[in-house]
């Protein structure tokens, strides 16, 4: 008679918390015995098989490329694409199965079976699942954090150099919502926790629909903002990789890499933290068909690293800091593109970015009333009373029907636009009344200082249907909070974005 056996449990630790990798948790298992089929008359060694299929419930799919072992021996193997797996040559006796897969290692836990029987020349079946999100929430989180909000982040915290995981790291997760007790303003919201000696963190009371960013943080070294957007679903799975002090320094910052994040892009809730290190990543950037992108600016947020892509869309970038950061490369027609990075010491990390070209459809409209407000309480109306400089409105900037934003200081008087680069398209802005080599022009982009690198960065940055407000001055009659030390002598453009005018309309009055 076949011997069937159905063990589901799962175990806690006195808080009633999911148990770390080192309490080893149960998460299900179910085994069905069948006598094997033929077999030679010649004397062989006993053996047994195992079969079954591994599943992922927070995902609803099979648990894909997971290595399934029986502890004690030598036998292991992979899921297939199915959740699938087959384990032969296992010698009869009492055994545990464990699955290790990347999505266990985020949670902190192990999937083992209990021991059980395995008699010569038989073929269990034993499927194993996580369990789901719901259940994970649930034993992961207590009832108080939960009334805050039903969803959660759960994940671990590793050295990026040594895999070891990083106890008492700071994890944090920001967002912004709209207030009715602020008056409709958009508050910011963070929620921080600690790593375990694990390097586990869960975070927990979170909204079902929401974006924001997570980021770790290590006595100073700190990961880059992670984008992350619950549409519904209670669980999501996080990892992050952090660099250490013999890794990862400190850099003096560049006005560039203060603001790696442009005007259209998403929101950074965390001051600049500039860092470097002895991490590469190289990569190639590539449009949607998977032809090469030349002249794309990269650059990897919170350092001072930056690079074009050679003809055939290759870069190389050097001295970054090691632990999860974010790419993102900028090319002239685009929409910025950001991807994570797993950065290390151990080898230069790879990555491919395709950037796909976006239909040129204009951001919502705001009423013209709305606009002059955000232009008024960002002190550009009030400045252009005291005539200055030049100003342009986002609703001028239209008018002139620009292909690119550089189109909209050729109609400026005392600035001229002149090719640059070697790629045919790109311009550069220039001062011309400086008396200084190449007509130096700095900028501010939402108030925050952006410095051009390469011939046409500035057509990279943002869109001209994107735009809020310009105000261009020259030398010295620049208002004092547009100028940094040592500048006087040079041209200052200042540019909003339409999402930063619109934010301003917010505000409380």
């Amino acid at each position: 008679m076949p011997d069937s056996t159905h063990n589901r449990v799962l175990r806690r630790d006195p808080r009633g918390l999911l148990m770390s990798v080192a309490g080893a948790a149960i998460l299900a298992a179910a085994a069905t015995g069948l006598p094997a089929q033929g077999g030679s008359p010649a004397p062989v060694a006993p053996t047994a098989v195992l079969i079954g299929t591994v599943y992922d419930s927070v995902h609803s799919a099979p648990l894909r490329r997971a290595a399934v072992l029986v502890e004690g021996t030598s036998r292991v193997t992979f899921t297939d694409d199915e959740g699938r797996y087959r384990l032969d040559s296992i010698a009869p006796g009492a055994h545990r199965i464990r699955v290790d897969h990347t999505i266990l290692d985020s949670l902190g836990l192990q999937m083992v079976t209990n021991s059980f029987e395995l008699a010569d020349k038989a073929e269990r079946i034993v499927d194993l699942a996580i369990p789901s999100a719901e259940t994970l929430v649930t034993v992961s989180c207590p009832a108080a954090q939960r009334a805050l909000g039903p969803s959660a982040i759960i994940g671990r915290l590793l050295d990026a150099d040594s895999d070891a995981p990083v106890d008492s790291g700071k994890v944090s997760f920001a967002w912004s919502e709209i207030s009715i007790s602020a008056r409709l303003r958009r508050v910011p919201r963070v929620r921080m926790v600690s790593t375990t000696k694990d390097g586990v963190f869960r975070i927990c009371g979170l909204p079902s629909q929401v974006e924001g960013t997570l980021q770790a943080d290590k006595k100073g070294i700190t990961t880059s903002e992670v984008r992350l957007t619950f549409e519904g679903q209670p669980l999501v799975i996080q990892g992050l990789r952090i660099g250490n002090a013999q890794t990862v320094a400190r850099a003096a910052p560049d006005t560039a890499a203060k603001t790696t994040r442009d005007a259209a892009a998403e929101p950074r809730y965390s001051a600049p933290n500039v860092q470097r290190g002895q991490a590469v990543l190289t990569g190639r950037v590539v449009g949607a068909s998977g032809q090469p992108m030349a002249g794309a600016r990269v650059d990897v947020e919170g350092t001072n690293s930056h690079s074009l892509t050679r003809a055939n869309g290759e870069f190389t970038l050097t001295e970054l800091p090691s632990g999860t950061q974010t790419a993102v490369a900028r090319q002239l027609g685009y929409a910025p593109v950001y991807k994570a990075v797993e950065l290390s010491t151990r080898g230069p990390a790879t990555v491919t970015i395709t950037m796909s070209k976006p239909a040129q459809v204009l951001a919502p409209v705001v009423v013209k009333a709305q606009e002059e407000d955000g232009l008024n309480k960002l002190g550009f109306t009030q400045r252009k009373r005291a005539g200055n400089g030049r100003f342009v409105t986002g609703e001028e900037v239209m008018r002139r029907a620009p292909n690119v934003l550089t189109d909209v200081f050729r109609t400026i008087p005392g600035l001229r636009v002149t090719p640059g680069g070697s790629y045919g398209n790109e311009y550069v802005v220039e001062d011309a009344r400086s008396t200084g080599l190449g007509g130096c022009v700095k900028y501010m982009v939402d108030g925050a200082p952006w410095e051009a690198i390469y011939p046409g960065d500035l057509d990279r940055l943002i869109p001209p249907w994107e735009i809020g407000g310009i105000e261009v001055y020259h030398a010295s009659s620049a208002p004092i909070q547009f100028t940094t030390a040592g500048n006087s002598s040079c041209a200052v453009i200042v540019i909003w974005s339409k999402h930063r005018v619109e934010s301003a309309t917010l505000r409380k009055r």
